[in-house]
């Protein structure tokens, strides 16, 4: 193969699959024998993951729960041989932030560090993580900023990225450790062996020899993965292996097998990980045991059979310009319920609305288009046991774009209406103000977050003429985009408010 010129792994289309290309300094003292080899758990060990959805400043371009829970599943069960059980803990947060959903190195560091919570492998969905496909970052300076970043489009139930990122997490570097340094597969000369070292970040490493001769030295460290040279994603022929054979620093010819999560084949032809592999993992998780909850913790899936939705009824036909609330009774061992919504029954491609909900309700405020026909359906999740099915497809209709007399949105009232701060920083009272109403009413108004539940409420304020002051604490709200939809006697307003950490 010759000197070989050494940049960057950095795709130019912005497609580089895994953005960690390191070795941690616990694995180099653990190949060392500093550490005991892991061993497997007789019981299951539950680990935490705090999720973390982005979204842009709008409130859009969030991640997709249904390609999230597929991806979970295929992340458990890419574990489950090692009794490892990844599980959410408490709610899935949403933050609306631009600079977070399509983040540089920069907007990264600021997500990790200000959505991170203690005791939990701390995972991001975000819709371009830094170029990348997905990355695990370990904390290096500042503030703690440990995660696994993946990007939307590279989750689901036929994508190992989540897999991948996640043995980063737990010490694993590549199969091809080294070769990161190489731009691509195309720089290897079939007919020529690899050289005998490779230079990478100021480091030099050793090329694995077929005949393990320095198969703890070199590459990953761990004697039971093949060598691999491929740092490109590549797809595998029908025996399960690269298309050609590689020569080593010997001149042996050997193939490269497409077995190892940790290797850049398609994620259709890895599907595992190695023995040695698997204790770094165990023992990598033995040193973080504020990880690991206890093996008796009860679990049982949500299911769609016990769903019952009460609205809207299947058929109806709704008003347009009326805000819209999906309501469906509680389901034993649900946690959360996903809710898609499209315009056609399919559910393929972009879908017209799709998120998480807590509870049991749902409001959407003229995010519908009218006169169309909708489908929406639900499904109930369960933090630990999150396979499952949604419920059966139900429809409605809406009407034309005129609001009824019930729900008149008033010029006037608007006008008397004044909302402040906007946006408000986290913690401080929204001021909620109207003046020279011109007669006595009854005021309801409620807080709705970005997903459609509601999160503040208050009914039946009795208002004179000379108007009303109200005051909504912002403590315990989430930062993100928020509607206040206020009724005074049937007439209706809507102010959209961003809470900021």
């Amino acid at each position: 193969m010759g000197t070989l010129s050494l940049t960057a792994q950095i795709d130019p289309t912005g497609a580089d699959y895994c953005g960690y290309h390191g070795k941690s300094d616990w694995l180099i003292k653990y190949q060392a024998g500093e550490f005991p080899r892991g061993q497997k758990s007789n019981t299951i060990r539950y680990v935490p993951l705090n999720v973390v959805f982005t979204g842009n400043d709008e409130g859009g371009e969030t991640q997709s729960p249904r390609d999230f829970l597929e991806s979970m599943q295929l992340l458990n069960q890419d574990f489950r041989a090692q009794n490892i059980q990844f599980y959410i803990s408490g709610r899935i947060n949403y933050v609306f932030n631009s600079d977070y959903n399509d983040h540089d190195s920069n907007g990264g560091f600021e997500l990790r560090s200000n959505h991170r919570r203690l005791g939990h492998i701390n995972t991001y969905f975000v819709a371009n993580p830094n170029g990348a496909c997905g990355y695990y970052s370990p904390d290096f300076f500042g503030p703690p900023s440990e995660g696994v970043v993946n990007g939307q489009r590279c989750v689901g139930g036929n994508d190992r990225t989540w897999s991948h990122e996640m043995g980063h997490f737990l010490s694993l570097p590549h199969t091809f450790f080294g070769w990161e340094s190489v731009r691509s597969i195309d720089s290897i000369k079939l007919d020529e062996p690899a050289p005998a070292t490779l230079s990478f970040r100021n480091t030099t490493v050793q090329v694995e020899r077929v005949d393990g001769s320095n198969c703890e030295e070199a590459a990953d460290g761990f004697c039971d993965t093949t060598p691999d040279y491929l740092m490109d994603r590549w797809n595998c022929n029908s025996q399960r292996e690269y298309r050609d054979s590689l020569l080593d620093p010997d001149s042996t010819r050997f193939a490269v097998p497409a077995f190892n999560i940790m290797s850049y084949a398609f994620d259709n032809c890895v599907n595992g990980f190695t023995d040695d592999q698997q204790a770094a993992m165990f023992a990598n998780l033995d040193s973080r045991r504020e990880l690991v909850r206890p093996a008796t913790i009860d679990t049982f899936a949500a299911n769609v059979a016990d769903l019952e939705n009460r609205f809207p009824t299947d058929g109806v036909r709704l008003s347009y310009g009326n805000p819209i609330t999906f309501s469906w009774d509680a389901v034993p061992n649900a946690d959360f319920y996903a809710i898609e919504i499209n315009q056609s029954n399919n559910f393929e491609g972009n879908l017209t609305y799709a998120s998480v909900v807590y509870g049991t309700e749902l409001v959407l405020e003229n995010l519908l288009q009218e006169r169309r026909q909708f489908y929406w359906r639900i499904r109930p999740v369960n933090n630990f046991v999150v396979n499952g099915e949604f419920s059966e497809v139900f429809s409605f209709r809406t009407g034309r774009g005129e609001a009824p007399p019930s729900a008149i949105i008033d010029a006037a009232f608007d006008a008397a209406l004044t909302v402040a701060p906007n946006p408000i920083g986290s913690g401080m009272d929204i001021r909620v103000d109207a003046s020279n109403l011109g007669g006595n009413g009854t005021l309801d108004y409620e807080l709705i977050d970005a997903t459609g539940r509601r999160v503040y409420q208050r009914v039946g304020v009795a208002v004179t003429g000379r108007g009303f002051s109200e005051r909504i604490p912002t403590a315990q709200f989430r930062p993100g985009i928020y509607f206040l939809r206020l009724q005074l006697d049937g007439k209706l307003v809507t102010r959209r408010l961003v809470v900021t950490p």
